[in-house]
């Protein structure tokens, strides 16, 4: 439970959310009205036939015309069967109604594989208890009810529990809520249409105040290695979902997973707890908005089996904000996960981007999908729907992908996600801690530069979900012992996520401590990275300095330094005695590669004075065993008490005229 008080109400909050807090109205533990699987609402059918219902009784109802367009079906108490047949089912007509009495039971025996299906509209299903549907195959990615994703239906006050496969399919325009969807093989909730040209094959769904507990008991991910095929409620290539008020919890994999193509979303006031895997996860979808959720002790048992990677509440892959798309439901173009409680989950929340995942890679596990802005967003694969080697070579995401705007739409990006307004509580004594990831939020990319055809490279890719892709966590309230991961994934303290380059958390506090965040670098933004100008470099002997498009690391600019005799080589600062800082901890960070071979080391100098431009020390850093790749050099320094200023020089005795050394993303940041 989470104890009443303990939710601290940050200043970037929605006013609806502060005043909820305050009132002591948000969730300090979980409502009794969301606990629907105690509650068995399912018993409150009408007791007696609804006037002009035809009767369904109990015992095999095989012979039944389920078939009538707009009658409605009552179900008297007791045990309801469908013959024999493994494919025995109720097609509904159009516009019909199911509804059950008080004890009314639909129990597949394991025998039948659906209970409702068929292609009939505007149905409704009520008051029902559905049970043991499956069989032999255990109805892989296929649904129980509205197994063919039939439009406008809704289904209601339902205990769906212990089939195989999902117990509810979705389709457009569908309803689910008020019902227990219970220790399923597959899914409490799914849903599939054949992908459609140019526009989303669902639309505008809703699930509101289910339990949606124990699914996936037949453990599918063990069975087909990595087919990202099993949780509470799966949704695939949907554009408007609202996702309300759900209890979803003790799954055996995911709670909530979007996968593919979803647009428009909106996840509001649900509790999600012990889930064995992610809590949410969003994956290559867009636009949506996650709020005034509870995630607690989420994904402790895939947290211990894979060290790899952070384990999150809430997982955001490859996917966030573009507004050239819907934003009727979520109301941003951007993702946000705003004013939502974290509490003991194995880590915070992951946005991640792999880099070899775009439209017709082999790293694209959504085989035959395309994002929404190319043509063709379904592509027909050569290799019969094999998705380790899915490459259509006239697909133009392969002939094209070098030129925009391919090389931007044909992959899906984690950008514009924006964090803010949420409370994290992480007590490493509570949580099964192990590997370098356990109470870690997570802001990074992998890959590999390995296909000949890919115009993207990992470090590229880095560079957009670190710093230009617009993904900033802000004004949030942080308990514990929090870590923070960037690039590959390499863990770093607050006050370095804080500060330059990551510059995250502005308005956040750690711990109950609230300051102003560190200075992110004491250097002028043209010195450090050359964008606008060469800001103060100067050669100093030996060399020529020149600012320079093919010595940019980030950007478009970095600075390079032409070796013009032999003997020895160095540039400065020429701003003596340098720039403003303050006496403490600093870390210092800086970019290196050769131009061309031939230095293969060099000393980067940093000289502090005090106000009086007297010197008070220098420290080195040395950047060795430097390549023509570029390399990133690092220290933490301690500026002396009474510094005022810092100079900068790098000098080397490594070289010949005509080498050249290129720097880029140069950093002198505050430490506290």
């Amino acid at each position: 439970m989470v104890a009443a008080g303990l939710w601290a109400t940050p200043a970037s909050a929605t006013p609806a959310a502060q005043a909820e807090r305050a009132s002591g109205g948000w969730y300090t533990e979980l409502p009794a009205s969301m606990k629907v699987c105690d509650n068995a609402t399912w018993q409150d059918g009408p007791s007696s036939a609804p006037s002009g219902a035809i009767v369904v009784p109990a015992g095999d109802n095989l012979g039944v015309d389920f078939g009538q367009a707009g009658k409605t079906y009552w179900f008297a108490p007791g045990t309801h069967t469908l013959g024999d047949g493994e494919y025995s089912q109720i097609k509904p007509g159009d516009g019909s109604v199911f509804i059950g009495a008080p004890g009314a039971v639909l129990d597949g025996r394991r025998l039948n594989k659906y209970a409702f299906g068929g292609v009939a509209s505007d149905v409704r299903i009520a008051y029902l208890e559905i049970r043991n549907f499956g069989g032999e195959t255990r109805n892989h990615n296929e649904g129980v009810v509205n197994h063919d994703s039939g439009t406008g239906w809704v289904m209601e006050h339902l205990y769906a529990h212990h089939n195989d496969g999902a117990a509810v399919f979705l389709g457009s325009a569908n309803t689910i809520r008020d019902s227990c969807l219970k220790d399923n093989g597959q899914y409490g909730i799914s849903m599939y249409k054949d992908p459609v040209e140019g526009d989303s094959a669902l639309k505008n769904l809703v699930v509101h105040h289910n339990e949606i507990a124990g699914n996936n008991q037949h453990d599918w991910e063990s069975e087909i290695e990595g087919c990202g095929c099993t949780g509470g409620a799966k949704f695939w290539d949907v554009k408007g979902a609202t996702v309300t008020e759900n209890y979803v919890h003790d799954n055996l994999s995911v709670g909530l997973w979007a996968d593919t193509n979803n647009i428009d979303f909106r996840f509001d006031r649900n509790w999600i707890e012990h889930n064995e895997s992610i809590g949410l996860w969003y994956e290559i979808s867009y636009n949506a908005t996650i709020t005034r959720n509870v995630f607690k002790r989420n994904a402790w048992v895939t947290g211990n089996e894979n060290l790899g990677s952070p384990a999150p509440a809430i997982y955001i892959s490859e996917s966030g904000g573009d507004a050239r798309l819907a934003t009727e439901t979520s109301g941003s173009s951007d993702l946000n996960i705003n004013d939502n409680y974290f509490e003991d989950n194995f880590s915070g929340i992951t946005i991640f981007e792999n880099a070899n995942r775009f439209c017709n890679s082999n790293g694209n596990t959504s085989t035959g999908y395309c994002t929404p802005f190319v043509t063709p967003t379904v592509i027909p694969t050569p290799h019969d729907g094999d998705y380790l080697d899915p490459i259509n070579a006239t697909h133009p995401c392969y002939t094209s992908i070098a030129n925009e705007p391919f090389r931007s739409d044909c992959r899906w990006h984690a950008q514009n996600v924006k964090v803010f307004g949420n409370e994290f509580r992480f007590d490493q004594a509570n949580v099964p801690c192990a590997g370098t990831y356990c109470g870690v939020q997570a802001l990074y990319a992998q890959g590999a530069d390995n296909l000949p055809w890919m115009p993207y490279t990992v470090a590229e890719i880095q560079q957009s979900v670190m710093h230009t892709g617009g993904n900033r966590f802000h004004d949030n309230t942080y308990v514990g012992n929090w870590k923070f991961a960037k690039g590959w994934g390499e863990t770093i303290s607050w006050n370095a996520w804080r500060s330059a380059p990551y510059n995250q958390e502005a308005g956040s506090t750690l711990n109950g401590v609230t300051e102003p965040p560190p200075v992110p670098n004491a250097l002028d933004a043209d010195t450090a990275t050359l964008e606008g100008s060469i800001g103060q470099w100067d050669a100093w002997y030996g060399t020529a300095v020149q600012r320079a498009a093919e010595a940019a690391h980030g950007g478009a600019y970095g600075l390079r330094i032409d070796v013009t005799e032999g003997g020895g080589w160095g540039v400065q600062l020429g701003n003596w005695p340098g720039f403003d800082t303050i006496p403490g901890a600093k870390r210092v960070s800086v970019w290196a590669k050769q131009g061309t071979p031939g230095i293969s080391t060099a000393t980067l100098r940093l000289r502090w004075y005090d106000s009086g431009q007297q010197p008070l020390g220098s420290e080195e850093i040395t950047l060795g065993g430097l390549s023509t790749s570029w390399q990133e050099f690092t220290a933490s320094l301690t500026a002396p008490a009474g510094t005022a200023t810092v100079a900068l020089e790098l000098t080397g005795a490594a070289g010949a005229t005509g080498n050249s050394l290129h720097l880029d993303d140069i950093v002198i940041a505050d430490q506290r």
